[in-house]
């Protein structure tokens, strides 16, 4: 018995583990947030008319190093600046970013809910923009 306990065991950690790794993926899809790279946020930053870049991780966070452009709105303040970010994108595209992608995925559903539709979530976040050796401004 003590066995199958174990297996039982290990498979909750496996698909505990498997969940953690495809929280995004899985959440995206159920709430239908399209999902963007860093590659592909570089293109559109150089497009014209670029896309808005919302940053929603903290000030300090912020002022450690962002991409060129982006503009900051903490996560806990964003509901409280929707028409903000509406102003800022009158075709509604905009991309969200924290530093790993999970904050800003809470913010694309904030942003959606609130009528935009064209709305990214950046992959990998901060973390993935800097690996990718994207500029940093401070």
């Amino acid at each position: 018995m003590s066995e199958l306990n174990e297996d039982s065991l290990q498979w909750i950690v496996v698909l505990m583990f498997l969940g953690f790794i495809l929280r995004a993926q899985v959440l995206s899809r159920l709430l239908g947030v399209k999902q963007l790279t860093v590659h592909e946020l570089m293109a559109k930053l150089g497009s014209n008319p670029p896309i808005v870049l919302v940053d929603v991780r903290t000030k300090n966070e912020f002022d450690a190093g962002h991409a060129k452009g982006a503009r900051l709105i903490p996560l806990n303040e964003l509901k409280g600046r929707i028409e903000e970010v509406k102003r800022m994108c009158p075709d509604g595209s905009v991309a969200v970013v924290c530093r790993s992608g999970n904050r800003s995925l809470s913010g694309t559903v904030v942003l959606k809910r609130a009528g935009i539709e064209n709305v990214y979530n950046v992959s990998g976040g901060m973390i993935h923009w800097e690996r990718q050796g994207y500029p940093v401004h401070k």
